[in-house]
């Protein structure tokens, strides 16, 4: 469903994506075109070999960019919550889609027209620095996903996952906690596992006090003993 959007100048959660260091003539151009798409739980944004529309930016709600893999069993990307960019990494419109994105809750993001966002970068260095900054950061996330998967144990790799999921959903000791939006599968696809491992290492990661767990609720995390458990190798 597409509804209107409000302006980027007042929104929040500007202030937690790449649009933060814009100018407000940058975001007042942005504003003009942009609308706001909302998607249901389990909802496809777009899969794996369609071609590009537009660029989207999550206002709320968690979406997992996935990669299928000749088996059948689908590799977790990236898990992006509010602020959060995708669906930018094509040329131009005859550029097809090399991941699949799934609404992990209800979502709401606001979007671009392909050829009206490369239009806009044109006349906003600011942003199309941010871009430029934002594929280099996921670059070097990928290159640490591939050495944690090549050479980190089961443990180390779910304790990552844990601590990157802490980033996500904004983890505050003094709070009661948070819910994922991930099932058990979810969570292996990221971490390179199998959802019977995750869910031994959840067992014993609450046995040895270092989280706090009910089904998708996490109410307690030991950050200091996961960070290094994460970095044990």
């Amino acid at each position: 469903m597409t509804v209107n959007g409000n302006s980027c100048l007042t929104c929040k959660v500007k202030n937690c994506s790449l649009l933060k260091p814009c100018t407000s003539d940058t975001l007042t151009v942005i504003s003009k075109f942009k609308s706001e798409i909302k998607f249901d739980k389990g909802e496809s944004v777009f899969e794996e070999g369609d071609m590009v529309k537009g660029i989207y930016f999550i206002k709320k709600g968690v979406v997992k960019i996935e990669k299928w893999m000749p088996k059948g069993r689908a590799f977790i990307l990236k898990i992006c919550g509010p602020g959060g960019l995708f669906g930018h990494r094509g040329h131009d419109q005859n550029f097809a889609q090399y991941y699949s994105v799934v609404a992990l809750s209800e979502c709401a993001s606001c979007f671009i027209p392909f050829d009206v966002f490369s239009e806009i970068l044109i006349y906003a260095p600011d942003l199309e620095k941010q871009i430029i900054n934002d594929n280099l950061k996921d670059l070097e996330r990928m290159e640490q996903r591939s050495l944690s998967l090549a050479f980190k144990s089961v443990k180390e790799r779910v304790a990552e996952g844990i601590l990157l999921l802490s980033e996500i959903y904004c983890y505050d000791p003094q709070k009661k906690g948070f819910c994922i939006d991930l099932s058990r599968q979810d969570f292996a696809d990221l971490t390179g596992t199998t959802k019977e491992q995750v869910s031994a290492v959840f067992r014993e990661f609450s046995r040895n006090s270092i989280i706090r767990y009910s089904g998708k609720k996490i109410s307690f995390i030991d950050l200091e003993a996961l960070k290094s458990f994460s970095a044990a190798s």
